[in-house]
């Protein structure tokens, strides 16, 4: 069981602003703190690489959508859940639709491919960080 405490309220926080940008890079950056890299976890890892590649497609849907933010909520909610209970999956879901709401308006200001990439960055590091223990 996770152990609530401000730290790791921040730690989910911070993997929340991740999943809110990208919903696979929390729980990626918590399967890669794992060994081994059993199967489930390698489709985890393969699912936020998917992500990434697809995020640049033109037909991709605004992740304010429905199914979008409810899978950046739902993902957000277990990362927070895995590092602080359930105060940390009500941060996280918080933390999530704050990064997803933030990064669509940025996104629709930078309309270069050079934004998706920041933001890529931007994701992969919030959720190293939030699952490293750092923010601890």
């Amino acid at each position: 069981m996770a152990i609530s405490g401000r730290p790791h309220i921040r730690s989910a926080a911070l993997l929340g602003l991740a999943a809110g940008l990208r919903a696979f890079s929390a729980p990626a950056a918590l399967v890669l703190r794992e060994r081994p890299l059993n199967r489930a976890r390698r489709v985890v890892l393969a699912a936020a690489a998917g992500e990434l590649i697809a995020d640049k497609l033109p037909s991709m849907p605004s992740r304010l959508k429905r199914r979008g933010l409810t899978g950046r909520i739902l993902s957000s909610a277990f990362a927070g859940h895995s590092v602080a209970g359930r105060a940390g999956a009500a941060t996280g879901a918080a933390s999530a639709l704050t990064s997803a709401v933030a990064g669509h308006r940025v996104r629709a200001a930078v309309s270069s491919p050079l934004g998706a990439f920041v933001e890529d960055w931007l994701a992969i590091g919030l959720a190293t960080l939030g699952a490293s223990g750092r923010a601890r």
